[in-house]
């Protein structure tokens, strides 16, 4: 049996991104969730806690809570809350992902995209990115790369510090971590690492299945008003992915915060990273919609192809009939409709919707919420330093409103 066919002969679950792989599983067992309640709310904050809380009780019984240091106060630390911030959002997001891309999928067969001979290609796509989000080697590879970041974060922090702080201290010329400092090490940033990572590889998965979805047979059209053979809808999936921009923004804006309160640097230091990671977040989530280019640019080609030559039909029927010179060159009845003036313009109007066809599906409305959600933890550590009404202003530009 075809997927196609088994699709149709069986009531499948809707399409999903979580519900698949070794650490859903884990959870499912531990009663934490169950296949139709994702219960993401109660897990993000739990795992937020588990994050942020025990650190602080650890650090409270060191006496690292709170010191005139700040190094030495784990409860000044902005990245200890922006890290249990980035987790509470990484759960957060896996049930409206999951509703967004179900939809995004049923919307190439409700619009009738997807030609019936075309259905099983469809399928398998959507069992591939299924079988790949749910790897247990590539959950196993983003544990493991979790634990070394985790590590590497640890150093690289006690490094910057040059002194004890409250989750490290030398000790006899070597580096000993605190209570805090080893569940930092051992849960907390692991649990950061390790659910970005699943993240990262489900963005993945997801641009494969739009590149299978791509090579099946799909019926566009060029004078489509979306200007994208009626694949706009498409472009809207960066949406899915604001939590996720968001909660990475707001770790490095926890990093430049703490450089900019405490340690005094310019905010004008950071403006070329800052602009980078927006830059970079922006490309990310439209490089996967590349995809359908190819298809695009072929639909554009032979739209303005067939268009073009019934334009000059139309318009040289147009003028047998209205300006007639003499020569009979093109009878008006052969070509599509009457040649009257507001036909010219009907068609004149097609012709302009396959001209300004785009070759990739995307659109500032889909962008402007990824901008949103980068720029908005950066510009509250901007407006430490800045007005908040220029703050706001380079926003508005930023965000092209």
């Amino acid at each position: 049996m075809s997927l196609a066919q088994d699709d149709r002969s069986a009531v499948r679950p809707p399409p999903s991104f979580t519900c698949h792989g070794p650490f859903y599983r884990l959870q499912r067992k531990l009663g934490l969730l169950s296949d139709g309640d994702l219960a993401a709310p109660r897990r993000a904050l739990m795992f937020a806690m588990l994050a942020w809380a025990p650190a602080a009780l650890l650090a409270a019984v060191e006496g690292l809570a709170l010191d005139p240091r700040h190094e030495r106060a784990m409860l000044f630390d902005f990245s200890a809350y922006a890290f249990a911030i980035a987790i509470a959002a990484f759960v957060l997001m896996e049930q409206a992902a999951d509703r967004r891309m179900a939809w995004l999928l049923g919307e190439f067969s409700a619009r009738g995209i997807v030609l019936e001979r075309a259905r099983e290609g469809l399928a398998r796509a959507r069992h591939n990115m299924e079988r790949r989000t749910g790897s247990a080697l590539a959950e196993a590879i983003a544990l493991i790369v979790a634990c070394f970041l985790s590590a590497a974060w640890i150093l690289q922090g006690a490094a910057r510090v040059h002194g004890d702080s409250w989750f490290t201290r030398p000790a006899g010329g070597e580096l000993q971590l605190t209570l805090a400092g080893w569940w930092l090490l051992l849960v907390a940033l692991p649990l950061f690492w390790f659910l970005l990572g699943r993240w990262l590889w489900r963005f993945l998965t997801w641009g494969l299945m739009l590149r299978d979805i791509a090579r099946c047979e799909l019926r566009l059209v060029a004078t489509h008003p979306d200007r994208c053979g009626g694949l706009a809808f498409i472009g809207q999936y960066p949406k899915t992915y604001v939590l996720f921009v968001f909660s990475i923004s707001t770790v490095v804006a926890a990093t430049v915060l703490k450089s900019v309160v405490f340690a005094g640097t310019a905010l004008a230091s950071f403006k070329f990273a800052l602009l980078g990671l927006i830059a970079f977040l922006v490309i990310a989530f439209v490089l996967p919609l590349f995809v359908f280019t190819p298809v695009l640019l072929a639909l554009k080609r032979q739209g303005l192809r067939h268009y073009g030559a019934l334009v000059s039909r139309h318009n040289l029927a147009f003028e047998a009939k209205w300006i007639d010179d003499g020569d009979g060159a093109v009878p008006a009845e052969e070509t599509l409709g009457s040649p009257d003036p507001s036909s010219l313009a009907d068609i004149a109007t097609a012709y302009q919707l396959v001209s300004g066809m785009q070759v990739v599906p995307v659109t500032r409305q889909s962008i402007a919420p990824l901008l949103l959600a980068a720029v908005a933890p950066l510009a509250l550590v901007a407006a430490t330093r800045a007005p908040i009404g220029q703050v706001l202003g380079a926003a508005k530009g930023l965000l092209l409103l």
